[in-house]
């Protein structure tokens, strides 16, 4: 009896890379108001202050939500024949046959994978960030998606997906 092989396609510590974005930023903001908060100037004049916060908190607002981080799935891991996918606590497995196509995207130099879904709970789309040894190889990406893309045509058409 052979056991299906089950690998990690994503990258590993996606957790901490998310969580790492949040506290730097959260660390910046610190860094920025605590000069005014050590010397008192906060407090008697505060608008010095607060209008550079605010600007800077924009910008991180601005910048998280053309970056997405928040969407990116924590582990998806390659079943064989479906995909399991976890984002905190919930998991959702998707079998290849609801996987429409799987393409690549940059942003700011790290490449994701991007896996479109026939409609879905969780969605019409799941991204994620490949193995950190793909990093550097777009072709190396590239070809993951083109695999996962080519099973998932495979596995509508009837075929056995390796």
């Amino acid at each position: 009896m052979s056991y299906p092989v089950m690998q990690v396609i994503s990258f590993k510590s996606t957790p901490l890379f998310k969580r790492g974005i949040w506290l730097s930023a959260a660390a910046l903001i610190a860094f920025v108001a605590a000069p005014s908060v050590l010397n008192g100037a906060l407090w008697r004049n505060p608008l010095v202050t607060v209008i550079p916060l605010c600007i800077l908190c924009g910008f991180e607002v601005y910048l998280f939500r053309k970056m997405q981080i928040h969407r990116l799935a924590d582990e998806v891991m390659d079943c064989e024949d479906h995909l399991r996918v976890r984002r905190g606590r919930t998991e959702e497995i998707i079998p290849f046959t609801k996987i429409a196509s799987a393409e690549v995207s940059t942003a700011g130099g790290i490449h994701r994978l991007t896996i479109r879904l026939e409609p879905l709970a969780s969605g019409a789309k799941i991204e994620f960030l490949p193995q950190a040894s793909l990093w550097a190889s777009l072709r190396a990406v590239q070809r993951v998606a083109n695999s996962l893309t080519d099973r998932a045509q495979r596995a509508k058409d009837g075929h056995a997906v390796p």
